[in-house]
């Protein structure tokens, strides 16, 4: 009887946290809406900290994060180890992270007008985004969430 009931709320859990509303600030939708008008496959989460949308459109997978009071932080899109610019490579190839492995690789497009290239590098169990600008110019380093 007991591992009935227990199903049964595990059931009503798993219902309720798929039924859950998320209340996304009216000038982040319309900020959204303008920037993004051709986002298809919308999905935004509330992640405590800001609001985060996963689409995609004609130029691939996106992520775009926004701040709790509504405003545009940055927009992440997914790219090719390919597509990294060559200037990059070279940089990376001379860096402190010339022997660690290049797990993923985005483009940031942020709210300062700049456009960075986010390699996440690994070494053993230490994992580092390293922000690099198109001429190849390390600009930061951050720890992987």
């Amino acid at each position: 009887m007991k591992l009935i009931i227990t199903l049964m709320l595990g059931m009503f859990l798993c219902m309720n946290a798929e039924a859950q509303v998320i209340n996304i600030p009216k000038a982040t939708k319309e900020h959204f809406a303008k920037k993004y008008p051709d986002a298809k496959e919308v999905d935004w989460h509330n992640n405590v900290a800001n609001y985060e949308v996963k689409f995609r459109n004609a130029n691939g997978v996106h992520r775009a994060y926004y701040h709790m009071d509504g405003s545009w932080d940055f927009t992440e899109t997914y790219i090719e180890k390919s597509q990294v610019p060559a200037a990059v490579n070279a940089s990376l190839a001379k860096s402190r992270f010339s022997d660690w492995k290049m797990e993923s690789t985005s483009l940031i497009d942020n709210n300062k007008g700049q456009k960075l290239y986010r390699l996440e590098m690994k070494k053993g169990v230490e994992k580092k985004f390293v922000f690099y600008d198109k001429t190849g110019k390390e600009i930061k380093t951050s720890a992987t969430t």
